[in-house]
């Protein structure tokens, strides 16, 4: 299935589902009720750094309007007066020229902090450097130049090493005037709880059903509606993951993956399972292969209990036929080291054939990595 280019969040001009959050940011930005950093947490693709653009266009676009109201009307002694809710719209459409410079990464007064393209695999590394976090201070000392703020966009704020955290953190303690950070965050556990202390938070979730829906359409038009029940499932909402998964058979592997793991597959279904899994060189497709496993076991874990909507006619039959050899307390420990042994997989490179030959068999549960 050939590959669907989703516009990056600096160049993506819709959003979908998160009405609420605008509105609330809108508002207590025209009141001048702005606090120094938001932390945008939920899951991947639901469109958390999208939404982080639209703040800072906004931020940046009104900040050009008050610096050209200061410059025009010169020194106050009442202060600066807040602009009019709504004054500028979070909606800004592709060929408004803030729009494009922001796509282009040529806005004078926005710093995007993200993992550094790891050319050799052909994607973004997994870690925030220290030396990238450290761009951020030296970056917020320097007076805006083109309005009234200086925005710093993290993406995301869970990939910060230790060093990395420490020294955002030193920002976040003392910030400087006019000066706002938008902190993306996949997993909020995985960051210093000084940082969450210190920050605004937007806990976004995944879109409305109807929402999600309507991004597939607008993104991704070529995907057959009769898939979105499906794709819904299998992403938990997320319409990013969805068309992931799209791109990459995903709906395909999961079938595949509840197959293989039947107590009475053949070993010859097995290799073949695996020899097939194992081709899959993309990043992408080797984590949508892998997407599939996690809900897969995820399921099985929860037998008898539903979790979710089915995705497929017969899937109930198939994790019931999984579930049933094993006790509750079997199966919740597979889960555990079989996700030990995907984590250890990607760090250290391991055989990806041996690993997905281990997880299709409880019975290998001594030798999955702990």
């Amino acid at each position: 299935m050939a590959k669907i280019n989703i516009p990056s969040p600096r160049e993506n001009h819709r959003l979908f589902g998160h009405e609420a959050a605008e509105q609330q940011f809108q508002q207590e930005f025209a009141a001048g009720k702005t606090h120094h950093a938001y932390l945008m947490t939920g899951p991947k693709g639901i469109g958390k750094a999208t939404l982080a653009y639209r703040f800072a266009r906004h931020i940046l676009a009104t900040g050009m309007v008050e610096a050209k109201k200061q410059q025009e009307v010169g020194f106050s002694l009442f202060g600066d007066e807040p602009s009019p809710a709504g004054a500028i719209s979070l909606e800004t459409t592709p060929d408004d020229p803030l729009f494009r410079r922001i796509a282009a990464g040529s806005h004078t007064d926005l710093l995007v902090v993200s993992p550094a393209y790891d050319k050799k695999k052909d994607t973004e590394k997994n870690i925030i450097s220290v030396e990238d976090a450290r761009k951020v201070p030296e970056f917020l000392s320097l007076t805006p130049a083109e309005g009234a703020w200086r925005v710093v966009i993290v993406d995301a704020v869970d990939q910060l090493n230790t060093n990395a955290a420490n020294a955002l953190l030193k920002i976040l303690e003392e910030p400087p005037a006019q000066a706002i950070l938008l902190l993306v965050c996949h997993e909020p556990g995985a960051i210093l709880p000084t940082i969450r202390s210190r920050c605004r938070k937007f806990a976004l979730a995944a879109p409305s059903r109807a929402a999600f829906d309507k991004a597939l359409a607008a993104v991704a038009p070529t995907i057959d509606p009769s898939n979105y029940g499906a794709l819904h499932a299998l992403s938990n909402g997320s319409p990013g993951l969805a068309i992931t998964l799209e791109s990459h058979n995903g709906l395909k592997w999961y079938q595949q993956w509840l197959a293989a793991l039947q107590p009475d597959a053949s070993t010859i279904t097995r290799q073949r399972f695996a020899d097939s899994a194992n081709a899959q060189k993309s990043p992408d497709a080797w984590r949508t292969l892998m997407h599939g496993w996690q809900v897969a076991i995820s399921r099985v874990s929860l037998w008898p209990h539903k979790a979710g909507a089915t995705i497929f006619h017969g899937e109930e039959e198939l994790i019931a036929a999984i579930a049933e050899p094993l006790d509750r307390k079997l199966r919740e420990e597979w889960a555990g080291k079989a996700r030990n042994l995907i984590a250890a997989t990607d760090i250290f490179n391991l055989d990806k054939r041996q690993s997905i030959a281990m997880l299709l068999q409880p019975g290998l549960l001594d030798r999955l990595a702990a």
